[in-house]
């Protein structure tokens, strides 16, 4: 017989453990406090004269990011029990907790987690007030406005991808197709259940394909038991297409992206999705719902067997992206390589995309107390400056940042890159093959994780 009361202990048991899983998981990635990404350092450099002049380590940056994530676990778990009790929370915990986009950015000095945190916050206010649908709907709404229009950047040509621009119809399909694959296979179905041998393998599609049925059949069975819930579950991408259709925000992926994306079709990233991370614990929803109406209306026994199976899944999902932890360009230590081979009147130059983070970790580490060096870099506008002096316009030509070099009169140049933008690895191997070319052993090179730097002697 099945006995209700001790299947809701037995859940609430697993739960427990999903939940100190994810707390711990975060806990280890962050107390390992690896380098910053291109993408941090963006931020940092965006709310640099907020914080002022203050020293700020990368575990102090990525701590509310931590509580953030932490309190998205606790805060879905409260929802799902609220609303549809005990077994199904464990299954939505269970997910939100596989999901290595959403670990990945608990750790990470980034805004994304905070958003995902923002929906599950909407959810508990509702579920806990006067549970108005309006004001669920309104709720969800405006929060998926703020999260799109704070992803949205101008300066990359939209959003994900550009109907507009499309040579067609066909080629607008298929970036929407494009778009789907990196969503779908690439981050609900490489980071649902994070195994190597299943995310790196051929058989990726089928994982995402279980994720995209349990979906269809979860919505269905949504539908039938709180509409409006389901309504709330697809607004962020109903809201997306309307700023799109309105024109108030177009859905940009630039020409030479697309084109990068078909040449590398099978072992293509996700390409822009992480700004979608903050709908995740809504899709969640009906997924579990499947899962819950489909698995778990069994016997006690069985119950304990698949939600064991649940939690070998959960740890070695969590186990893996700890051993990873965030794969950090270790920029710090190519900056270290530059400091110990630098020697008077040594300049550094650090393109547009890697110049906030080679500013923070200059402004950190032991370069700072060095006078031999002195750096000059170019920011988006085109226009070089020399220690933030203006010295000035950059047509995108070696020839022009060696001659900023030899007017300089300096001795030793160095060539500071970090891998984490496409346009920051285009200037990179220009300048590498030039360095290559016409400084023939009077050059090497240091490379570490995603970042790199190119030694000059004159």
């Amino acid at each position: 017989m099945r006995d209700p009361d001790k299947a809701e202990k037995i859940c609430t048991v697993f739960s427990v453990f999903f939940l100190c899983l994810g707390i711990i998981s975060r806990a280890v990635i962050y107390a390992r406090s690896q380098d910053l990404w291109l993408d941090e350092a963006l931020l940092w450099d965006s709310l640099k004269p907020l914080i002022g002049g203050f020293d700020i380590s990368e575990l102090a940056l990525r701590f509310l990011p931590l509580l953030a994530g932490i309190a998205t676990l606790l805060l879905a778990y409260i929802f799902a029990r609220k609303e549809f009790g005990g077994r199904f929370a464990c299954i939505f915990l269970f997910l939100l907790v596989c999901s290595d986009s959403l670990l990945f950015y608990s750790v990470n000095f980034s805004l994304y987690g905070l958003e995902a945190l923002l929906i599950v916050l909407c959810l508990c206010v509702w579920s806990y007030s006067k549970r108005d649908t309006k004001d669920l709907i309104a709720l969800i709404t405006l929060t998926s406005i703020f999260c799109v229009i704070t992803n949205y950047k101008e300066h990359e040509a939209g959003y994900w991808f550009n109907i507009n621009s499309a040579a067609g119809p066909i080629h607008g399909i298929a970036i929407l197709v494009i778009w789907f694959n990196d969503f779908f296979i690439q981050m609900l179905g490489r980071h649902f259940i994070d195994f190597h041998y299943f995310v790196f393998g051929p058989f990726v599609w089928i994982n995402a394909l279980v994720f995209v049925l349990t979906l269809g059949f979860g919505s269905f069975f949504l539908y039938k038991e709180k509409k409006y819930l389901l309504l709330s579950v697809f607004i962020p991408v109903v809201t997306l297409i309307l700023l799109y259709l309105l024109k108030i925000l177009p859905l940009g992926m630039p020409y030479n992206d697309f084109m990068r994306v078909m040449r590398n079709w099978s072992q293509m990233q996700v390409v822009g999705s992480k700004y979608l991370v903050f709908i995740m614990p809504l899709i969640f929803i009906p997924v579990a719902l499947c899962i819950h109406k489909v698995f778990l209306k069994v016997r006690n026994h069985f119950l304990i067997g698949i939600l064991v199976i649940f939690a070998f899944l959960a740890l070695s999902s969590n186990a893996i992206r700890m051993h990873k932890g965030i794969g950090a360009p270790e920029s710090s230590e190519i900056l270290l390589r530059i400091n110990e081979n630098a020697t008077s009147k040594s300049l550094v130059y650090a393109d547009s995309a890697s110049r906030p983070i080679f500013e923070y970790y200059m402004s950190r580490s032991p370069l700072r107390d060095n006078p031999n060096l002195n750096y000059f870099y170019v920011k988006k506008d085109g226009y070089m400056y020399l220690n933030d002096n203006f010295i000035g316009k950059y047509y995108g030509l070696p020839d022009e940042l060696f001659d900023v070099m030899k007017n300089f009169k300096t001795e030793n140049a160095f060539f500071f890159f970090s891998f984490g933008d496409f346009s920051s690895v285009g200037e990179s191997n220009i300048v590498v093959e030039y360095v290559q070319k016409n400084y023939a052993g009077k050059s090497r090179g240091f490379q570490s994780k995603h970042a790199g730097a190119a030694w000059v002697k004159f």
